[in-house]
């Protein structure tokens, strides 16, 4: 689930969890009930671990914030960190966990449409940094099958935009395919 995923009223989440567990950034929970939540921010994490969020579902956290945070029980770790300017942290890393984890991926909740370079140069670079670490992801695991679920019409950002490994569909079709 991308970290701005919104399900639509009446979706049935269990339908979705029947498939397989769901993956995404701790913003995501509240409306998507991700089974498996990644939080990149130490002072966040800390104040989801002080309301026993790691209780609810599978909690990850950054190896250097697992540590600071005393190794709470419950809560499982990842390695890594982000040496560059990105925004959507939490959404990467769950892709990337992801990949190890499964043959399918559905990617809901996702805009990877092509975009015009802004004029700021910063938010430019940060979209970059996006782009590229998306496209790793799916070019480091040409085994794993992306798919991206209700993508927005328009043409796919170029870096993406040719992979085999990646399609798109529509979550009635997927979910009539996967249940049967």
């Amino acid at each position: 689930m991308s970290d701005s995923a919104v399900l639509e009223y009446g979706t049935d989440i269990e339908k979705l969890k029947d498939i397989g567990s769901i993956w995404g950034g701790w913003r995501t929970w509240r409306n998507c009930g991700t089974d498996n939540v990644i939080c990149n921010d130490t002072s966040k994490a800390v104040d989801l671990i002080q309301r026993d969020f790691h209780k609810t579902c599978n909690f990850y956290v950054p190896k250097n914030a697992y540590v600071t945070l005393d190794r709470p029980p419950g809560v499982q770790l990842f390695e890594g960190e982000f040496k560059f300017e990105v925004d959507n942290q939490d959404e990467l890393v769950a892709i990337h966990l992801v990949s190890g984890r499964s043959d399918i991926v559905l990617l809901f909740g996702f805009d990877w449409r092509r975009v015009n370079p802004g004029a700021d140069r910063l938010v430019e670079h940060r979209a970059q940094n996006y782009r590229n670490t998306v496209k790793q992801a799916l070019t480091d695991n040409p085994d794993v099958q992306w798919v991206l679920i209700d993508h927005p019409a328009g043409e796919l950002m170029p870096e993406i935009a040719r992979l085999g490994n990646l399609t798109q569909d529509t979550l009635p079709n997927v979910l009539a395919m996967l249940s049967t």
